[in-house]
């Protein structure tokens, strides 16, 4: 009975390897595909190291400070966001920052690639 337990113990440990190395590699794709976009979109004003200003705030920590829907809502119309008053959209534009470019031709995929390599980076 021991040896039976032992081996469905070690099975389940293999299982779960096998599934997490899969998650890792598509995790892995995710980020790639973040920088990618990131690079291309965003580097022109976000330092790529998250920590130091440019010409438009640091953004380490970004995901932790705000919401979801409202980085998403941000990153693809933030004049729409400041006409309407937006209390954070305001408050950036008060402190002297200019808005961001509207990125609407960004799916939410995307933005969920860039904002999993921005939190990741």
């Amino acid at each position: 009975m021991k040896i039976f337990f032992l081996v469905f113990i070690l099975s389940l440990s293999f299982y779960f390897q096998k599934e997490s190395r899969k998650y890792l590699v598509i995790q892995d794709v995710k980020y790639k595909n973040g920088k990618k976009l990131f690079e291309k979109n965003c580097l022109s004003c976000h330092s790529i190291d998250m920590k130091k200003k440019a010409t438009a705030p640091a953004l380490g920590g970004i995901t932790k400070k705000r919401e979801k829907k409202w980085l998403y809502d941000y990153t693809k119309d933030s004049y729409g966001m400041f006409e309407k008053e937006d209390k954070i959209a305001v408050e950036i534009k008060n402190q002297n920052w200019g808005l961001m470019p509207s990125f609407i031709e960004l799916t939410d995929k995307d933005l969920d690639a860039i904002y999993y390599f921005i939190e990741n980076k």
